[in-house]
């Protein structure tokens, strides 16, 4: 943050929150408002909520306009006691999440435009 308030750093800042891992920030909804509110204003944020806070972080990004990752490395259960088969069992609760606000998932076109990453070619 230093180099952007200092105008060394111009372009896009795109901020990854890592929420509920032992020793480090907690999971609970302080926490992420938080963060969220003290990134610049024009800056993108990802969530990822490590074990039980995957899904309530997930949920809380989305509403508050900002982006999730989910995972097998940070979270194995759909719900308490439900393992997930696979990744696309939890990127399909949060896509049900994000359906529940009325936010559209992103393509990789669409997802590289909101990250200002130039696309290989």
């Amino acid at each position: 943050m230093n180099l952007y308030r200092k105008n060394v750093i111009k372009d896009h800042l795109h901020f990854s929150f890592v929420l509920g891992v032992n020793g480090g920030q907690s999971g609970e909804e302080r926490d992420f408002l938080f963060l969220k509110d003290s990134i610049p204003k024009n800056a993108t944020y990802s969530v990822a909520g490590i074990g039980k806070y995957e899904f309530p972080l997930a949920e809380l990004s989305i509403k508050h306009g900002g982006h999730v990752r989910v995972g097998l490395e940070d979270n194995i259960y759909l719900e308490k006691g439900v393992l997930a088969k696979g990744n696309a069992d939890l990127v399909r609760k949060v896509v049900e999440i994000a359906k529940k606000y009325g936010r559209e998932i992103a393509t990789p076109q669409e997802a590289r435009r909101i990250l200002h990453i130039k696309e290989n070619r």
